[in-house]
């Protein structure tokens, strides 16, 4: 099942207009594990709520996974949630005509609804191809997602593994009610990635990947705006405006370890950059603790550390304004960013065909805003 990171990593702080999901491989997060030929139903639900009492998600999402023979597997997801709350935004400072002061603008409650669908082909040597589709649709966001994976093994020991994958969005910025746009405003991402695995020893395997992306098109969170200065001191409160190109790389690694049967972890690093003047990094540690054969613990740490974009500016800087031409964000995940996230997970395997599942997480930034989420699922393999 999905664990509950994806909440917070889908979640805009402001207000969302949430990067799609990549459907069968996240580049952001190292290699895909191998799709195991396994007939299951999952159903995962999940709360979050900020610490401000400023944004509120609840959601829901169901999978389906169906092995037909050896050589072929299909998955599909269905998905849906509902927000609330308000974003940042700048209001005219009470009894001024040309001066403006940060608030909170409340916008109406979105439903999101998400369909995924792909399937895993293995040949005669056991190498596997992944094909797949994903749709997000909300009233005021639009996406489409192909996707394309080969897993392939060095030889026939089946200790060594390279994948290489790819995929391609295509998203639009609708023009809705709250929003700046009046008319569909169009952006492309396209995403490669290219990893090894190995075997170390019984025990440990390592994994290395790199990544790449280029996105182009309307990159603007289109709820946001911004004070332009035009030099005399006189102030315009317009629409934020970003770069329409982005180009973004990075590495990662992780390496997984048994020390007993019973006790597992799993660390992990990624560096991220790219051409906005953004550098990341990102360090998780996981463990699997078998408490008994039927009760199992997974505590999770991530640490991560974020520079700004070249073109943001927080709304308490000085000055906190742009000039009157050129790209200018508020937007606070384009700004320098120092987080932890601490999650617990506890699943429960009641038989061979049952587990259920429960997990809290807490996320804090460095400025002091925070967020709390609480998922529940189960799986049922047949």
């Amino acid at each position: 099942m999905a664990s509950v990171e994806v909440a917070v990593a889908a979640i805009d702080s402001n207000r969302r207009m949430r990067t799609p999901q990549i459907f069968l491989f996240a580049l952001s997060a190292g290699l895909t594990p191998t799709v195991q030929a396994e007939n299951s139903i999952s159903f995962q639900t999940y709360k979050y709520v900020e610490s401000d009492g400023r944004i509120q998600v609840r959601a829901a999402d169901l999978a389906l996974e169906k092995d037909f023979g050896t050589d072929l597997t299909a998955r599909m997801e269905l998905g849906t949630d509902a927000i609330s709350g308000a974003t940042p935004c700048w209001k005219l400072k009470p009894g001024y005509a040309n001066e403006y002061v940060s608030g909170k603008c409340v916008v109406g409650d979105e439903v999101r609804n998400s369909f995924s669908a792909g399937f895993t082909w293995r040949d005669a040597k056991r190498n596997e191809y992944t094909f797949g589709f994903s749709n997000s649709r909300e009233p005021d966001f639009l996406s489409n997602e192909f996707s394309a994976q080969a897993q392939l093994w060095h030889n026939e020991l089946h200790n060594r593994s390279y994948t290489v994958g790819v995929s391609l969005q295509d998203n639009t910025s609708l023009a809705a009610p709250n929003t700046n746009n009046t008319v569909n405003k169009g952006s492309k991402a396209l995403a490669f990635q290219a990893g090894v695995n190995q075997v170390l020893d019984r025990n440990s395997t390592l994994e290395a990947s790199v990544f790449a992306g280029a996105d182009s098109g309307y990159l603007t969170n289109h709820y946001l705006k911004i004070v332009r200065d035009d030099g005399s001191g006189q102030h315009t409160l317009t629409d934020e405006l970003r770069p329409d190109s982005r180009r973004s790389g990075g590495v990662s690694t992780r390496y997984i370890k048994s020390w007993r049967d019973d006790f597992k972890t799993n660390i992990w690093y990624r560096y991220y950059g790219d051409n906005w003047g953004i550098t990341s990094h990102t360090v998780e540690a996981k463990a699997y603790w078998d408490i008994t054969e039927k009760w199992r613990l997974n505590p999770v740490l991530r640490l991560f550390q974020q520079s700004e974009a070249n073109f943001y500016r927080a709304y308490s800087a000085a000055p906190n304004t742009f000039a009157s031409t050129g790209p200018g964000s508020n937007d606070s995940r384009l700004g320098p960013i120092k987080a932890v996230t601490t999650q617990l997970n506890l699943e429960y395997r009641a038989s061979k065909e049952w587990s259920i599942s429960a997990g809290v997480s807490r996320y804090a930034q460095n400025t002091g805003w925070a967020a709390n989420t609480a998922t529940l699922g189960f799986v049922f393999k047949y």
